[in-house]
């Protein structure tokens, strides 16, 4: 039987590499993102933009014949405007918490609804970040959404019995998202020289290490009892 994957933020980073290990291991992968990068036989485009909450709610997810497993993984995120309460612009706050936990909430409400009586195992994997575990300065609504993702996760193993759910903490990637926050000003994040020694000192993971962690994860559902998975563990 085929496996699936529907991956949002498919274009870049992590979901660009995880989607790839996917396609080399015989999945059908179905990316999300505003953007392109990949072409092959086995993946279908799927134009998407996660702020547009508006365009969402006409998502329709395609039908799978003799399907095996289906996954969707809400990769996709943005730690938006770095500055604390009180200086951001309510748009920019409203566009952060729709990216980060409103569309997720929305697929996954999709995913359950079209796939529940498909008769495949149905998995979701939600990517949240150490960042929902504890306050940082000037990253309030991207800790507040990641927490809500951590929540989602919950929500649905608790709902869904039948439905395997987990959170994945990544750690610190080399990502766009991290050259972002190198680039904020020392007064709008007090932290930033702490991530820009952990550039300088070589300790931000490869998106591509991370993905194939994610894939052993995928691959070895059984071996992790617990919904919140760090993937720094293994």
């Amino acid at each position: 039987m085929q496996n699936y994957a529907l991956i949002t933020g498919s274009s870049k980073g992590i979901g660009l590499a995880l989607a790839q290990i996917l396609l080399k291991n015989n999945f059908s992968v179905m990316g999300y993102s505003r953007s392109n990068k990949i072409t092959h036989p086995f993946f279908n485009f799927n134009k998407t933009d996660l702020s547009q909450i508006s365009k969402l709610k006409h998502l329709v997810f395609p039908k799978f014949d003799k399907s095996g497993k289906i996954f969707l993984i809400n990769n996709a995120g943005d730690i938006g405007n770095i500055n604390c309460l009180g200086n951001k612009n309510s748009d920019d706050i409203i566009d952060e918490i729709n990216i980060n936990v409103t569309a997720p909430t929305i697929l996954c409400n999709k995913f359950i609804s079209t796939y529940k009586d498909s008769g495949s195992e149905l998995i979701i994997i939600n990517i949240s970040s150490g960042a929902a575990l504890r306050p940082i300065h000037s990253w309030g609504t991207y800790c507040q959404s990641k927490a809500g993702i951590d929540m989602l996760t919950n929500i649905i193993n608790e709902e869904h019995t039948e439905i395997r759910a987990l959170s994945v903490y990544p750690g610190v990637v080399n990502t766009d998202m991290q050259l972002k926050i190198r680039s904020t000003n020392l007064e709008e994040f007090p932290l930033k020289n702490k991530f820009v020694e952990y550039f300088k000192n070589d300790e931000l993971t490869d998106p591509k290490d991370v993905a194939q962690k994610i894939f052993y994860i995928m691959s070895n559902l059984s071996k992790f009892s617990k919904n919140m998975v760090s993937v720094r563990d293994f």
